[in-house]
């Protein structure tokens, strides 16, 4: 890449980067969050046999870097390829696509028969 200035000021290392557009994405879903700055993402995809044509359904399981523990369980997130952080760890946390919604609240058999909460005791 050849930077041309107008000046005769040198180029910063913010100009001379270039995006890095050539990176393996792929989105899944997260099954686990349960490690600290590691989430495990699922990747679902179909094949079709072929010899005989029927689309079969398979999935990996990923692991990736998520560097400010902001993706939570049932996320459906994008990753990238990037050099391995560790001896599974290949992918790194591009952006959440979709927030799962939050799970129910459990609510007590007591609260459901007299539709209030339960006293404290």
């Amino acid at each position: 890449m050849r930077i041309i200035m107008a000046d005769t000021q040198t180029a910063t290392s913010s100009e001379t980067k270039t995006e890095r557009t050539d990176l393996r994405t792929v989105t899944g879903v997260v099954a686990s969050d349960k490690a600290d700055k590691t989430i495990k993402v699922v990747v679902s995809y179909q094949t079709r046999h072929p010899k005989y044509g029927k689309f079969l359904k398979h999935r990996s399981v990923m692991h990736a870097h998520d560097e400010k523990n902001e993706a939570k369980e049932g996320d459906t997130v994008e990753i990238a390829e990037c050099r391995p952080l560790s001896k599974t760890k290949h992918f790194r946390l591009i952006r959440i696509v979709e927030r799962a919604p939050e799970r129910a609240v459990q609510v007590s058999a007591e609260e459901v028969m007299t539709g209030k909460a339960p006293e404290a005791r």
